[in-house]
């Protein structure tokens, strides 16, 4: 899973709810972008860090999920956030590297950067991973 349009059609019904656009994700690297819209943020006009924290979730579990082999399965076990930078300026990019990848665990950091190319927030991340569907379902449930 290396192409634009192979993570394209695997984004998630949330990543559409939120607005992300999975611009890349493939050899344990990936791109999302956001555009900020009012309901993405709070009163004084930042970004809610539930969005923020959305959109790290997102790049850096791509970057795992392209590590994947086809019936591998992974969920995301911790997520860590540091913010550096209210997010106002938009369109927001966050960047996800997978760090390390054993059997059953992967290691993922990342940032987010603003339009003006100032880092938002940082994470890292810890991934379990499952040789096949944590339910025994082949596909995903709809």
């Amino acid at each position: 899973m290396t192409t634009d349009e192979s993570m394209r059609r695997k984004s998630t019904p949330f990543d559409a709810l939120l607005g992300v656009d999975v611009k890349y994700a493939g050899d344990g690297k990936s791109e999302v972008e956001l555009e900020l819209v009012p309901a993405h943020c709070n009163r004084r006009g930042v970004a809610h860090g539930g969005v923020v924290c959305g959109l790290l979730d997102t790049a850096l579990g791509a970057a795992v999920v392209s590590s994947l082999g086809e019936s591998e399965w992974c969920g995301t076990l911790e997520l860590s956030v540091q913010f550096r930078d209210p997010a106002r300026h938009s369109p927001l990019r966050a960047r996800g590297r997978l760090a390390r990848r054993g059997r059953r665990v992967a290691l993922a950091e990342g940032e987010v950067i603003d339009a003006r190319d100032r880092v938002i927030a940082v994470a890292h991340g810890v991934w379990t991973i499952w040789p096949s569907h944590p339910d025994g379902q082949a596909t995903p449930a709809t």
